[in-house]
């Protein structure tokens, strides 16, 4: 039995993917519910007005349906981020067909909101480096590790042979054998650092207050701050349940985002640590926020990458680190930044139960 226009309008306003169409004109004729909230349009007046003008904002969106208002149509989704009034990014996956087939006239829009199915592919790809990474890392740690040891027992010698040579001679080549030991030791440093990576350590689970692992990490860095002249800002929910983590793990996390943000902030800078329980009062939330140079979108997928740093003197590893132990903690990690108004990192732990 035919369907009624209401009824096919109710289907439309009942789907997750927001759908458009626009008429051979390039107006609007027909936009769902789902279409207005994926793409920032709520409060707007939409049917009626032209693709140029609704997505003026938006360039990747306008060369999809410029393409397809040529009869260049992206039946498999297309990738693209869209910026909201709010400051927040979007992933969406946007498809487009024609609104009439047989005569190939108008074009529907179809979009979904892809951010988690992307986030989840990017983190199995992140796991399945980290895991050669490590594999990789440990053998070269390894096999420098061996050298290295040989290499000091030589010096050692070298410097009892020198007992014999004048003074003269003897503090020169002194000097040099130090400078060797302590390249030595900056490489040994490294390797370590290696291990340690290629290495997941094991928790020490306990109750803890997630309150007092964001307190003890802003006294740790407080002078620095005070160096700086970054303001540091507590907003700490006092009735937070305990969570069950390693708390030195935790530490090095929240400490490794916040070093992250003292590196992005000139001085007057403010850095804001605020905790909460959420909505569904499963978990205890932290955000940490600064009002540093900010991180461009084209950049914000892969601070999270081993390695990945835009800094000369920076190894990479800081927020890999950091969101592994979210993730061993069974938690997640997310971020929101804008260039030129700074970045919050918001961390997200299960509330604990007894301590295992």
């Amino acid at each position: 039995m035919p369907k009624s226009a209401s009824e096919y309008a109710a289907l439309l306003e009942g789907l997750n993917e927001g759908v458009i169409a626009f008429d051979r004109r390039r107006a609007v004729v027909l936009a769902n519910g789902a279409s207005i909230r994926l793409l920032g349009l709520a409060g707007q007046e939409v049917v009626g007005r032209g693709a140029d003008e609704l997505f003026s904002a938006s360039p990747e969106l306008l060369e999809i349906l410029e393409a397809g208002f040529r009869g260049r149509l992206y039946p498999v989704p297309r990738d693209l981020m869209l910026r909201h009034g709010d400051g927040g990014m979007r992933r969406l996956g946007a498809t487009t067909s024609y609104l009439k087939a047989e005569s190939k006239q108008g074009l529907v829009l179809v979009v979904q909101d892809v951010s988690a199915l992307k986030k989840m592919e990017w983190e199995t790809y992140q796991d399945a480096k980290m895991s050669a990474l490590g594999r990789l890392a440990a053998s070269v740690a390894h096999e420098v590790r061996n050298p290295l040891g040989a290499v000091d027992i030589q010096l050692q010698l070298l410097e009892d042979d020198l007992r014999a040579v004048d003074e003269g001679m003897r503090s020169r080549i002194y000097r040099r054998l130090n400078i060797a030991r302590m390249e030595m030791k900056r490489l040994d440093r490294i390797v370590h650092n290696f291990l340690r990576f290629s290495r997941t350590p094991r928790l020490d689970l306990r109750r803890i207050s997630l309150n007092d692992v964001v307190r003890h990490v802003f006294d740790l860095v407080s002078p620095e701050a005070r160096e700086r002249g970054i303001r540091l800002d507590l907003d700490l929910h006092e009735g937070l349940p305990a969570v069950n983590g390693d708390e030195s793990q935790l530490g090095q996390a929240v400490l490794n985002i916040t070093v992250n943000a003292f590196q992005a902030m000139e001085s007057d800078g403010q850095l804001r640590a605020r905790t909460w329980m959420d909505s569904d009062g499963n978990h205890n939330c932290l955000s940490i926020s600064d009002t540093g140079c900010g991180i461009p979108d084209e950049e914000i997928d892969r601070i999270f990458e081993y390695y990945y740093t835009t800094r000369d003197e920076g190894t990479g590893l800081g927020l890999s680190i950091a969101r592994q132990i979210i993730h061993q903690h069974r938690g997640r990690i997310d971020v929101e930044s804008e260039t030129g108004k700074g970045t919050v990192f918001r961390i997200h732990l299960p509330v604990g139960g007894r301590a295992g």
